[in-house]
């Protein structure tokens, strides 16, 4: 046997691993495409329309690089106060994270190991899946009968039950269809399981702007309180404009606080990151205005969109699942060639589909023009 092989059988996991698809830089897709590289448009990652928020460039510009050479915060106190009254949660069960990646990682590993069984209900974010297999476990997906038709809850609890699942995924906001449970169901799946059930809600504030309801109106802490095998996943990056700077938080029942704070990654937020996280933090007017705008595009995307004859999901987030009556996958390079990244998928239960971010005014106009062109929408 081979040196190579004897160190490949060393690993824990046999085989290959299905990473989660690397997407290339726009740099690297301007080389490609020939174009200058302020000509790409990003309407295929969710990130927040209308650049960052004025906070934020006001602390990168006045962070002292000095600090660089020192660690911060193990603790996050600032940061974690931050959240703590941005949220309502008590800072002890916030577990500050590397965006919410390693957050995903985390909750995993600290649930499910070779053998044990993660109920994914899908289409979703694929993190769930690709960590779950990377720890061994086997994934149970719930499928959708239409992309726009939620699953029944039942199914999902009745499924985990049946299977003697250990963890539960559950995306609300849902990315990529863009709707949401409502408490009553996420209650539904968690209340009595024997299971740990996490809610990704990275898109909450963009739920609570479509429906004007003020900041948290849709926090599941309430839930958490009397549910405490519920975890809530948030993040920065989407609501706050800083998918860069990788700054996401898990807060967890009073039960499992220090427990997950023990097994957490020291300093795994870098103090430039942090610095900008507490500014984005502190200018919630400027967020929340950010997040008004998005949704009165979203809208207007949408209706452009549908009077091209497209269908048009009904969306709570910043981005919206559409699909053309032409094929989705020659529309999506079409526009690539126009330096306009849409998100397409190449087959199965979203074959067809496309997911469309909403980006700053003067951007959407330009994918609605291009699309008006016969050679782009057909």
């Amino acid at each position: 046997m081979s040196a190579t092989r004897d160190a490949e059988s060393l690993l824990r996991l046999p085989g290959a691993i299905d990473p989660y698809p690397a997407e290339p830089s726009d740099a690297d897709l301007a080389a490609q495409l020939g174009l200058p590289p302020e000509a790409i448009v990003r309407f295929d990652m969710n990130t927040l329309g209308g650049g960052p928020l004025p906070g934020v460039v006001h602390a990168l510009r006045r962070y002292d690089a000095a600090a660089l050479v020192e660690y911060g915060d193990q603790a996050y106190r600032a940061l974690r106060q931050a959240l703590a009254e941005a949220t309502g949660a008590p800072g002890h069960r916030i577990i500050p994270g590397a965006g919410a990646d390693e957050l995903i990682r985390l909750a995993t590993t600290m649930v499910v190991g070779g053998g044990d069984v993660v109920v994914v209900p899908v289409p979703t974010f694929p993190m769930f899946a690709v960590e779950a297999r990377l720890a061994g476990a086997t994934v149970v997906e719930v499928p959708r009968r239409d992309p726009g038709e939620r699953q029944d809850v039942a199914d999902i609890r009745r499924l985990a039950e049946e299977r003697g699942a250990r963890l539960v995924w559950l995306c609300s906001p849902n990315n990529p269809t863009a709707d949401a449970h409502e408490p009553d169901e996420i209650a539904a799946v968690a209340d009595g399981l024997s299971a740990i059930v996490v809610v990704d809600a990275v898109y909450q504030e963009f739920a609570e702007a479509s429906a004007g309801e003020p900041p948290e109106g849709r926090s599941l802490l309430p839930l958490q309180e009397r549910l405490p095998n519920l975890l809530i996943l948030r993040s920065l990056a989407k609501s706050h404009g800083l998918a860069g700077a990788r700054v996401g938080y898990l807060t967890v029942p009073e039960v499992l606080a220090d427990r997950f704070e023990a097994a957490r990654l020291p300093l795994a937020i870098g103090g430039p990151s942090e610095a900008v996280a507490l500014a984005a933090l502190a200018d919630g007017d400027a967020a929340r205005q950010r997040h008004r705008l998005v949704v009165r595009e979203r809208e207007r995307l949408a209706a452009g969109l549908s009077g091209f004859g497209w269908r048009v999901l009904p969306s709570l987030t910043n981005f919206v699942l559409v699909r053309p009556p032409g094929a989705a996958v020659a529309i999506a390079e079409a526009l690539l060639r126009r330096g306009l990244v849409v998100r397409s998928y190449a087959g199965g239960a979203l074959g067809g589909w496309l997911r469309i971010t909403v980006r700053a005014p003067a951007e959407n106009d330009r994918l609605l023009a291009a699309l008006a062109e016969p050679a782009a929408s057909a």
